[in-house]
């Protein structure tokens, strides 16, 4: 894993930031559990997280959505399926993420901004999504959670009633941490 100081040329939102030095704090050396996060002591952070249950390769089912990420989405994401809430190119590359992040037991961050899809806002940013991924395990060996911690920043002038998710959108940056 990265020093802290390296993080901050990584990871330029300070709550999610926040969020991965939480988690190195209790990963002390390990893969810190489900039991080992509290949130009263990240109660800043809890609207922009996500708890998503490994269900297997490719399966993960939102177990809790904060309320900052839950305004981006147009339906409540909590008890479904990753892929029946995101729709379009994002779903499978998003899972691609959980799977490495499962896989390898290790945070990933993720960027990604999404793009308008008329002629006038063809290359105008719609949807900028800052995430961190970041595995948790009840045995200490296999990913059985990932604690997600997500920013998104929306220009209000772009957001219109289709889904937000299933646009053209850009990869910005995917680093292992």
């Amino acid at each position: 894993m990265p020093e802290a100081a390296e993080t901050v040329f990584v990871i330029s939102d300070d709550f999610v930031r926040q969020g991965f030095e939480y988690w190195r704090q209790k990963a002390a050396g390990r893969l810190p559990s489900r039991a080992d996060i509290d949130p009263t002591e990240i109660p800043r952070l809890l609207p922009y997280i996500r708890l998503v249950d490994v269900i297997g390769p490719g399966r993960y089912r939102y177990r809790l959505v904060g309320t900052e990420v839950q305004k981006m989405h147009t339906s409540t994401a909590t008890g479904h399926f990753v892929e029946d809430v995101l729709k379009g190119p994002v779903a499978a590359r998003v899972i691609e993420v959980y799977d490495e992040c499962v896989r390898d037991r290790r945070p990933i961050y993720f960027e990604i901004v999404f793009i308008g899809t008329d002629d006038s806002q063809l290359s105008q940013l719609r949807r900028h999504s800052k995430a961190l991924f970041l595995p948790l395990s009840s045995d200490g060996e296999t990913v059985d959670k990932v604690m997600v911690i997500q920013v998104i920043l929306s220009p209000n002038r772009f957001v219109k009633a289709t889904d937000p998710w299933a646009g053209p959108y850009a990869e910005v940056m995917h680093v292992p941490l």
